[in-house]
């Protein structure tokens, strides 16, 4: 009798470790919610991550990532500010994927797909986009092993004028395709703005010497009394990068004529020829924004009388400083800090007149290839007075992994894009202040 119970038991415990197993459902939302808008069916990422047979395939390989932190990548540190486009995995979240790997990815009842159809565009953003903006024809990056800077055209006409309330950046060749600095100009009537060349190259005489006469001139964009191009937008992508959305009443106008201008665009080194053919998808607003967004992008002030400033080689400490004071009250949507790869660590915050700190973002680990324009979670406040602080530190050692120099080198900083260079930046879109701000919900 005795042993007839104990194997009762024994049978009843095993039977209740298989309930508690968790199942694929359980973890699907997790997959679908932190990694699905990078692995998927042409997503930026290398595979997919959409189905129960693509996770299991890489079980071991996601709990490993998982497991270090390597992966999903987020790089800001959470306890100072958190943001509404977090990528990063929950303590509960880690446990629950990799408990679930080490059980043996148990399946377990079918599992409806809850994303639907939300990727079939090709797009982040659950919708069909109303307008893509596309490269005229595939620009070839040469195979020099070097980054190659274009600064490119595409321009558009439409019925009549409009209004954008979210906007993504789409590659179209992943391989080489680093980052791209973009904006959306209106231009006069009398200009043709299918006129004149597609792009140019930068080279080392004009790298990061953006200058707006030669470029509107040399894209034939000014109109025939003079005027310039009116900048409507302004904004950026680096892989990783989510879909730049805004809520209801929030966005920017789009002219029926005008041009994206890319005036930033990066190709990685490459030894074979590539084709890229890259585009946006524009998304309409249901209704007029009444508040249009604003661009601002700060830059320390250089201390050198002859404008050459160099991070000399083998300080592993070289720290530069941003302090921009705010004479109006403003709301603060996203926030986009920028180095290369000599960074280390950046901060930024805001002291106001009372001297209470706004803390806006702190990345203690640097990392040149995961950057993002970071959502807040609810507009933030910036009141007039107050001044802006931030701090990035740069390590140009052999310590240092990537380093692109060996052995390490003095390298300019605020003069160039490419390796031989370094630079600071920090970009804000924002409002101007309206009372209610805070309470309005980025998520």
């Amino acid at each position: 009798m005795r042993f007839v119970i104990t194997s009762f038991l024994f049978f009843a415990s095993c039977n209740l470790l298989v309930a508690q197993s968790i199942a694929y459902s359980q973890v699907k939302p997790i997959v679908d919610a932190k990694c699905v808008s990078c692995h998927r069916t042409d997503g930026y990422a290398p595979f997919s991550l959409e189905r129960f047979d693509d996770l299991k395939k890489r079980s071991l390989f996601i709990k490993h990532v998982v497991s270090t932190g390597y992966m999903p990548p987020w790089k800001p540190n959470n306890h100072y500010r958190s943001f509404a486009n977090d990528k990063s995995l929950t303590a509960e979240e880690r446990r629950m994927l990799i408990e679930w790997i080490d059980s043996g990815c148990v399946e377990g009842k079918p599992v409806i797909n809850q994303l639907g159809n939300k990727y079939s565009s090709g797009s982040q953003f659950n919708r069909k986009p109303d307008l893509v903006l596309q490269m005229s024809a595939p620009f070839e990056v040469p195979p020099i092993n070097q980054n190659v800077y274009i600064c490119y055209k595409i321009p558009f006409e439409l019925p009549n004028d409009t209004f954008v309330s979210a906007i993504e950046f789409v590659p179209g060749n992943k391989s080489v395709v680093h980052h791209a600095s973009y904006q959306i100009l209106a231009v006069e009537d009398d200009v043709n703005v299918n006129a004149g060349p597609a792009y140019f190259m930068y080279d080392a005489d004009t790298l990061n010497r953006v200058k707006d006469d030669h470029d509107y001139r040399y894209f034939k964009l000014i109109g025939q009394s003079g005027a310039m191009p009116i900048e409507m937008y302004h904004n950026g992508w680096l892989p990783g990068t989510s879909v730049q959305q805004y809520p209801k009443g929030i966005g920017f106008h789009l002219p029926k004529k005008g041009v994206l201008l890319i005036r930033n665009f990066h190709y990685s080194p490459t030894a074979i020829p590539q084709k890229d053919l890259s585009k946006f998808y524009l998304f309409f607003s249901e209704v007029q924004p009444e508040r249009k967004i604003g661009f601002a992008a700060f830059k320390p002030k250089n201390p050198t009388a002859d404008g050459k400033w160099y991070i000399k080689a083998n300080d592993s400490n070289f720290t530069a400083y941003i302090n921009v004071k705010f004479h109006n009250d403003v709301s603060l949507l996203n926030i986009n800090p920028h180095m290369h790869r000599l960074g280390k660590y950046f901060i930024a915050y805001a002291l106001t007149a009372t001297n209470d700190t706004i803390k806006l973002i702190e990345i203690p680990n640097w990392d040149f290839n995961w950057q993002e324009f970071y959502r807040f979670q609810k507009m933030v406040k910036i009141p007039a007075g107050s001044v802006l602080h931030a701090e990035a530190i740069y390590d140009n050692s052999a310590s240092n992994p990537e380093n692109p120099h060996n052995p390490p080198q003095d390298v300019l900083f605020e003069w160039g894009m490419n390796d031989d260079s370094e630079m600071m930046r920090l970009v804000l879109l924002y409002l101007p202040y309206q009372v209610g701000d805070e309470k309005i919900s980025l998520e």
